[in-house]
């Protein structure tokens, strides 16, 4: 295959995304009509709307301008390399699993809350995912041990040996301050959690990722408001 080629199917993949995301079957709707209209509800394609732009001219250039049937324009290996990016991008976006494969340290309930803060301690993290068994039930995090601490500390009792984690928990403000996403869910969807939180004036402390989302599941990984650059770089978008 030769530059020219590979440009154009790669081209063609990118064309063929783009109508199924505007539902347009009409053929007749040029590839720079459909960046454009796309770009409006998808922040990859506003990125990268000039370039694609720019990438519809060489397309026709390549395949309509010839002179003794000898194509008059080249893609040069730079172009390739980028329309390659574009394309992972939009179409196949990097998963969670493996990027946040880990270990996810948990506590259980019935757990004092100074083995919570001495996990959130050791591991320099906010958030731990509470279990009942093995089922994820809560989502402890730093602000909820401040909050029960400021408590204790107005009751003059303090004993972070002698209080179970399920305690603080009821100085959650919000119950509603994490989420689940499977493993094969992509960047795109895990960005799209904390905007979809954001717009509806709530803040998400962590996506908890198991196999198919369940919280019945195994904890695979997880992620929190510090991942968002990471997960930005990884479609392509500006930190």
């Amino acid at each position: 295959m030769n530059d020219a080629d590979e440009f154009l199917d790669l081209f063609v993949e990118i064309e063929m995304w783009l109508r199924q995301e505007i539902n347009a079957p009409d053929e007749h709707l040029g590839f720079s009509a459909m960046v454009r209209r796309v770009a409006r509800k998808d922040q990859i394609v506003q990125q990268y709307k000039e370039e694609l732009i720019q990438y519809a001219r060489l397309r026709n250039l390549i395949v309509h301008e010839r002179v003794d049937s000898e194509i008059i324009a080249e893609p040069t290996p730079i172009v390739i390399e980028n329309l390659k990016k574009i394309r992972q991008y939009l179409i196949d976006p990097p998963k969670l699993i493996p990027a946040f494969l880990i270990k996810v340290k948990v506590r259980s309930k019935d757990d004092a809350i100074s083995k919570a803060v001495s996990d959130m301690s050791k591991g320099s993290f906010s958030q731990l995912p509470i279990l009942a068994g093995k089922k994820v039930v809560e989502l402890l995090t730093s602000e909820t041990i401040a909050r029960w601490l400021a408590s204790e500390i107005e009751n003059g009792i303090v004993s972070i040996d002698e209080t179970t984690i399920e305690t603080a928990l009821a100085f959650t403000e919000d119950k509603e301050h994490y989420c689940f996403l499977s493993r094969d869910s992509t960047f795109y969807d895990a960005l799209e959690q904390f905007n979809q939180f954001a717009e509806r004036g709530k803040s998400l402390d962590a996506i908890l990722i198991t196999h198919s989302g369940s919280k019945e599941q195994k904890l695979l990984g997880i992620l929190t408001t510090y991942d968002i650059p990471r997960l930005l770089e990884g479609i392509g978008l500006d930190t």
